[in-house]
């Protein structure tokens, strides 16, 4: 159990150091664009971002298992490995016009390729918009003259017609402690987004990890959730829940409205195809 909260703890300081808020750029710089360019994307949200746009000209990646199955990405230089940092030696021989890290996890290697004169882009994502802010920022970043807009990528998050199911759901993301994003997480904006009653999205979190509140079970019994989304993280299982004292009186656990969902995608967004499928599994409930 210490190492399973060790983990969680990990994961969720990875993501909300990383995919939180809004763009900015350091040095108070304004990208300009070039006639030839090379990026390094340091997240692997970013890489998949700017190859979506133009894959010529990402040139250094993250180690991440996202991209490691993905045929795009297996001649391009890694440099990071796991949650170790980024190897400025690597990004420094690539050469590259533009950096693009994750605000509060790579402040530090930004800011040393900053001082040595590369061009960076820290990035805070924290619901759809700030993630097409960065699609619109690295399309002009590349000149490109016509934008291929968000919704196109990840058509599952943009639904054709107006949603008003009003199911009320919780979303757990682990037991020890109990927590559950509230609206000022990524996961929280994206559940509201498909018509849902997020039961915890106006409480305050005083939890360590910005965006999620602590619950108690009692609170839990007393909201009475008729849906429950859990989140599988990295030695985490249903059962876990499921030995919670409370589970079998909770009305979602009776009538079996469990939702399983993948890290990557709902408290993560990791990659556009992770988005994708969470926003069609949140369609679905």
């Amino acid at each position: 159990m210490i190492i399973y909260k060790i983990i969680l703890k990990t994961l969720l300081f990875i993501f909300l150091c990383s995919h939180i808020s809004t763009l900015s750029t350091t040095a108070n710089e304004t990208i300009k664009s070039k006639n030839k360019y090379k990026i390094v994307a340091l997240t692997s949200l970013s890489a998949d971002l700017v190859n979506s746009i133009d894959s010529k000209s990402l040139v250094g990646i993250p180690g991440s298992s996202l991209l490691k199955s993905n045929p795009s990405f297996q001649d391009i230089e890694i440099i990071s490995s796991g949650r170790m940092p980024p190897s400025l030696e690597k990004i420094i021989s690539l050469k590259p016009d533009l950096v693009i890290g994750a605000n509060g996890f790579h402040d530090k290697p930004l800011s040393k390729l900053n001082k040595l004169g590369f061009r960076t882009l820290s990035t805070k994502i924290r619901n759809l918009r700030d993630l097409e802010n960065l699609n619109e920022e690295i399309n002009s970043f590349l000149s490109k003259k016509k934008i291929e807009p968000l919704n196109k990528k990840i058509q599952h998050c943009y639904p054709s017609s107006k949603i008003s199911k009003a199911k009320n759901v919780i979303a757990l993301v682990s037991t020890k402690p109990i927590l559950s994003p509230n609206s000022k997480s990524w996961s929280g904006n994206l559940i509201q987004r498909f018509g849902l009653k997020n039961l915890t999205s106006d409480l305050e979190s005083k939890s360590e990890f910005k965006g999620y509140v602590n619950l108690s079970q009692e609170w839990l019994l007393k909201a009475k959730p008729n849906n429950l989304i859990i989140v599988r993280t990295p030695g985490s299982n249903i059962s876990q829940y499921e030995s919670l004292a409370i589970w079998k009186k909770l009305p979602a656990a009776k009538k079996k409205n469990i939702f399983s969902f993948d890290y990557y995608g709902l408290i993560n967004p990791g990659s556009l195809d992770s988005i994708n499928k969470a926003c069609k599994k949140l369609s679905s409930i």
